[in-house]
């Protein structure tokens, strides 16, 4: 427990120590307990999606993310706004697996001549037949034969002749024959017809093969993947450490609402897509257009705040250059042009304030470019009416504020409302409700994940007949990742469709995903950019900052979209006095408030619970000591549940280790760059 409950109950303990304390009465009266207010808030819960939108979350989802979803698409969905992007995307002449173009680029290294394929222009058609790659010096012709596709025979042994699951008119057996079939065909038209089964080239993979391939020009120009636009929050210091000096306050400031306030008021993509590829991009106007772009960029070497995400180290980072990025460089950057760029794929709003802040597309290679729809404070908007709905309750749960003491001064509120956000709030209704407050902001915060789901989930299926279990493990769409006996009759058995089999989902569209998270990023990023270096730290919705007079400052306010003060709940004014990070979500600071002219310490670490045993170990202090001094990791042993693959819980003793981890930028002192920043330090 935290050090406040500890000391409240250590003051309990103190007061009763000389009572009878019966723990099995205790914990039985304990866990009804827990039940029944368990109960009566899943009822709840039930009865007011049931009366918002017709939703029974229990039998008709299995997640808050459903249940949204599905309230969704019952009450507000118009028709034909929201596409569904098949899994293969869009360029159906492009179809061509990533792996085949690895394996021809290879060949080309290998044999050392031209071979024609996708990744250069349309595949070539030859006898009739469209062919993965042709060399017309050599008369060859190179097939890769998924074998998932084209029914391996080594990979799928059994059951050939049984119907394929998304194809009820297709076998393995007869995927096998036609593909060789076509190789004869070929063969016969005197063609050298060279063919490398997908399981055998991944074997042959190895370090030269990979790097060879991952460094190639042409491996960027496989098709658009619209998941890879799909980023997460801006999340990093920018500062180690910072105390406040004279006539300074550091302040902590978050983006009230941030993901409803895009879903309400931001644009988002309608229907499909037109789609331009290579030279066809460069008749269109990024400013005009909306939708996705994949292209490679050069970054400027002076911009102190980079505009554009990639994934690198599996993290997400913001860099000016991308070696000295991908190999956490200390040093100073003097890469050549072709090593500073990297490709990427983006919502086109991010890359067209990228340009505005000194980027350079080097090379378009594909856009999906789709009509928006947006709210304009009266109409339009795709999920407006959604958002409204679940705002309302949020506000009135909320209660009035504080400074609301007069008739007079609750309907100027409601009235400031109104104007404000178009909702119009009961009187009545307004009563403090932290429960149902909580519940609100949950389905406003969760409603858009579902659009950005992994469509490939591991399913579970609980087997008491043998034929069951027959048929998910010589199904060949099926890869069983795990059998589990719980009795002689039964088995848990989990497993996945492969790659080529699972179908579309029809709740999920990532590109909507995408512009939320790209609207968010960027309405994080209009306040960073004003700051400038006063930025000490960012966490997706919120910025921690140097507060100087007559320098820029935020403005607050208390509607969606506007910023909030983080610190207010310690007393007006209250202000931080000395911040400290070791990383992501990795922080901790001295809070002074002049009401209570008292100072309060908050340390916060992804990953760990700061209980009272641990706050000895984690704190301000020792993470200063760490971040400013070097100091040595911190290993932290703790007690934990645990729930085995049988269904057993018990507790157990772990170790973490914690300890700083700055690598998303480069550090110099207590100050930080983008990798790749060029601008002289005392410049």
């Amino acid at each position: 427990m935290k050090t406040e409950e500890r000391e409240q109950f250590i003051k309990w303990y103190n007061e009763n120590q000389d009572e009878v304390f019966d723990m099995q009465k205790e914990i039985a009266s304990y866990c009804i307990s827990d039940v029944n207010i368990l109960t009566l808030a899943c009822v709840k819960f039930r009865e007011l999606l049931v009366a918002s939108g017709n939703v029974c979350p229990y039998t008709e989802a299995c997640t808050i993310a459903s249940s949204c979803n599905k309230l969704f698409r019952r009450n507000f969905l118009k028709r034909d706004t929201i596409g569904l992007i098949l899994r293969q995307g869009y360029r159906y002449r492009d179809n061509q697996s990533k792996i085949a173009i690895e394996w021809l680029l290879w060949e080309e290294n290998v044999r050392g001549i031209t071979i024609l394929h996708a990744a250069k222009q349309k595949e070539i058609t030859l006898g009739g037949r469209l062919v993965d790659g042709y060399c017309a010096e050599t008369n060859q012709i190179f097939e890769m034969m998924g074998c998932f596709y084209h029914g391996c025979t080594k990979c799928f042994k059994n059951d050939r002749d049984k119907p394929i699951y998304n194809n009820k008119w297709e076998t393995m057996n007869l995927r096998y024959e036609s593909s060789i079939s076509k190789i004869e065909h070929l063969k016969k038209l005197e063609y050298d017809v060279i063919v490398k089964w997908e399981c055998e080239f991944k074997k042959e993979k190895n370090t030269e093969i990979d790097e060879y391939v991952s460094a190639h020009p042409l491996i960027n120009y496989s098709p658009l993947n619209v998941r890879d636009c799909f980023y997460g929050g801006r999340t990093g210091n920018i500062k180690s450490y910072y105390k406040a000096k004279d006539g300074e306050k550091i302040k902590y400031i978050d983006v009230c609402s941030l993901y409803p306030w895009v879903c309400k008021y931001g644009k988002f993509p309608v229907g499909h897509p037109d789609i331009f590829v290579g030279k066809e991009c460069s008749n269109l106007d990024l400013s005009k257009t909306d939708g996705v772009i994949k292209c490679k960029v050069l970054p400027p070497q002076t911009l102190f705040h980079p505009v554009l995400p990639t994934k690198l180290n599996k993290k997400l980072m913001f860099p000016l250059c991308y070696l000295c990025a991908k190999n956490f460089s200390e040093e100073e950057c003097h890469h050549k042009v072709e090593e500073r760029a990297f490709v990427g794929t983006w919502v086109i709003d991010e890359v067209v304030k990228a340009l505005e802040k000194g980027y350079e597309i080097l090379e378009i290679y594909e856009i999906w470019n789709y009509k928006v729809d947006q709210y304009d404070g009266k109409n339009g908007g795709i999920f407006t009416e959604m958002m409204n709905k679940f705002i309302k309750i949020k506000q009135e749960a909320s209660g009035w504020p504080s400074n609301c003491i007069t008739l007079e001064d609750k309907m100027a509120y409601i009235e400031r409302v109104f104007e404000k956000e178009g909702i119009k709030l009961d009187a009545n209704a307004i009563l403090v409700n932290p429960g149902l407050r909580s519940l609100a902001k949950l389905i406003l915060n969760s409603f858009f994940g579902k659009f950005g789901q992994r469509e490939n989930q591991p399913k579970t299926e609980i087997i008491n007949q043998p034929a069951e279990l027959y048929e998910l493990l010589y199904n060949p769409a099926i890869d069983v990742t795990g059998i589990l006996p719980i009795n002689d009759e039964t088995l848990v058995v989990n497993y996945e469709y492969r790659e080529e089999a699972f179908s579309t989902l029809r709740t999920v569209n990532v590109c909507i995903a995408a512009y939320v998270t790209a609207q968010a990023r960027l309405k994080l990023y209009s306040y960073m950019e004003k700051l400038g270096s006063r930025v000490l730290y960012t966490d997706t919705d919120s910025i921690v900052y140097i507060s100087r007079e007559n320098e820029y400052e935020p403005e607050i306010g208390e509607y969606l979209g506007d910023m909030t003060d983080e610190l207010e709940c310690y007393g007006p004014g209250s202000y931080i006095t000395e911040f400290v990070s070791g990383g992501p979500k990795n922080y901790a600071y001295l809070v002074y408030s002049p009401s209570k002219d008292t100072i309060f310490q908050v340390c916060k670490v992804k990953g760990i619970c700061i209980n009272h045993e641990v706050s000895k170990v984690v704190n301000f202090d020792t993470m200063k000591d760490m971040v400013v001094n070097g100091g040595q990791p911190q290993k932290i042993v703790y007690t934990t549940f645990e729930r085995t693959e049988d269904h057993n819980v018990f507790t157990d003793q772990r170790e973490k280790v914690f300890r700083a981890n700055m690598l998303k930028r480069k550090f110099v002192g207590q100050d930080s760059y983008p990798y790749g920043y060029k601008k002289l330090i005392n410049g």
